[in-house]
C-alpha cells in the first residue's frame, strides 16, 4: 500500500463512528475493516518470504502460522460456531509442545496468506450489515476441550476482533525482531 494511500486511509478511518452505520452490527465495529484489517494486511505484506518460518522460540508459532491462525480462528468462530459451517485446524500443536506447531493448510506465499484472511473475513463482513438487534442473539458452542458454552453474537464478534488485534501485534513484534519496521498503526 502506498504511503499516500495509507495516509488517506488513516485520515478517513479516524472519522468513522457508529453513526456511519446506524442500526447495524457494523455500527459496533466501524474500525475493523477501516483500520484493524488493513494494518494486518500491511504487516503481512511487510513480512519477507524468508521470514515466514521465523519464530523467536521453538515452542511459538512461526510468522506464517500466526497469520494462518488469525484466519482459522475467524473461520472457527464465525463460519463454524455462528453460521454452522465446517471446520478443520490449520495450525496444529506438535506432540511435543516445546517444538511448536505445524501447518495443516498450505500457505506458501503472501497471496495464499492474504487469500485465507480475506476468505474467512467475508462471513464476518456479511454479519456487519445485519440489524444491531442480532447482537443479543445467544450462540451455544462447544470448545475444542471442555463443556458446552454460550455467548452473545456481540461477545463472539468482539472476541474475534480482539484475537486479530492481539496476533497482529505479535506479528509486528516478529517483524521488529527480524529488523523490519512494522507498518505504523
Amino acid at each position: 500500500m502506498s504511503t499516500t494511500t495509507t495516509a488517506r486511509l488513516r485520515e478517513i478511518s479516524r472519522m468513522r463512528s457508529a453513526a456511519d452505520h446506524p442500526g447495524t452490527i457494523r455500527a459496533h465495529y466501524p474500525y475493523w475493516d477501516a483500520q484493524y484489517r488493513p494494518y494486518l494486511v500491511m504487516a503481512v505484506e511487510a513480512l519477507p518470504l524468508e521470514g515466514f518460518d521465523f519464530k523467536p522460540r521453538p515452542e511459538m508459532m512461526t510468522a506464517r502460522q500466526i497469520v494462518l491462525h488469525i484466519a482459522e480462528v475467524e473461520r472457527w468462530w464465525v463460519h463454524h460456531h455462528i453460521d454452522g459451517g465446517d471446520y478443520e485446524d490449520w495450525v496444529v500443536e506438535l506432540p511435543d509442545a516445546a517444538q511448536g506447531y505445524r501447518e495443516a493448510h498450505a500457505a506458501p506465499d503472501h497471496a495464499a496468506l492474504l487469500a485465507a484472511l480475506e476468505e474467512w473475513h467475508q462471513p464476518t463482513q456479511r454479519w456487519f450489515d445485519r440489524p444491531a438487534s442480532e447482537l443479543a442473539r445467544v450462540i451455544t458452542y462447544r470448545p475444542a476441550e471442555g463443556p458446552e458454552r454460550s455467548g452473545t453474537l456481540h461477545w463472539l464478534l468482539d472476541h474475534v476482533q480482539e484475537h486479530e488485534i492481539h496476533h497482529r501485534a505479535q506479528l509486528n513484534l516478529y517483524l521488529r525482531l527480524m529488523g523490519i519496521r512494522p507498518p505504523s498503526i
